[in-house]
């Protein structure tokens, strides 16, 4: 895929979103800053803290996903003490394991509730624009395959991080003038921007296509 890629000022991209949190207190001037007035409502609601406990619970309801998973392969592929007992008793365990993996239903429901959420969609916003704002001129395309893409957030769901998944929620309760600003640019995702590297001064993102 092609995406572009970019210098950036890390102290202009600090000041832009610091300066956005802090207006928790103005979700209209907030939401022209971000020129997103269409959407003042989502905003309104996102600048008030809310529960993200939903997340830590799901991420463990998918660790144990993740753990039921591992071990109907381990028995399939003779990793465990069943090897020993038997076809039958092994495939008494498996049916009993994947039986238990059924009772999950369907795990995209968790990460769906998470994006439409209106403070993740708040901050994604507020990422783009520090994006917006600290841009050098030399953007170039470049072509990278996707799964080097890091999309911390994506990879949280995939790996069932709880500790990702606890910082993650600690994070988002906070009053929005209180969340880290660097932790938005670094852990979190956008809309546009995709990564922050800020040893190299990189700044990977996408960009609407121009309008025929």
């Amino acid at each position: 895929m092609y995406i572009i890629t970019a210098t950036f000022d890390s102290e202009a991209a600090f000041a832009r979103t610091s300066e956005l949190l802090a207006l928790g207190d103005s979700p209209e001037r907030l939401a022209e800053r971000l020129g997103i007035t269409r959407d003042l409502q989502v905003v309104k609601e996102g600048v008030v803290a809310a529960s993200f406990k939903k997340v830590v619970t799901d991420i463990v309801r998918l660790k144990h996903f993740v753990d039921l998973e591992r071990q109907i392969e381990d028995i399939k592929s003779g990793k465990t003490m069943a090897r020993f007992l038997g076809a039958g008793f092994k495939e008494k365990q498996i049916a009993k394991l994947e039986d238990e993996r059924r009772k999950f239903g369907s795990l995209i429901e968790a990460p769906r509730w998470f994006y439409k959420q209106p403070r993740v969609q708040l901050l994604s916003a507020i990422r783009d624009y520090a994006l917006d704002g600290s841009l050098q001129g030399d953007a170039a395309w470049i072509e990278m395959e996707e799964s080097k893409l890091v999309f911390p957030i994506v990879q949280m769901y995939e790996s069932a991080d709880q500790t990702f998944a606890e910082a993650l929620a600690a994070q988002l309760e906070k009053p929005l003038k209180d969340i880290d600003p660097r932790w938005l640019l670094e852990k979190f995702e956008g809309n546009r921007s995709i990564t922050f590297d800020f040893e190299k001064g990189l700044a990977l993102y996408y960009t609407p296509a121009p309008a025929h």
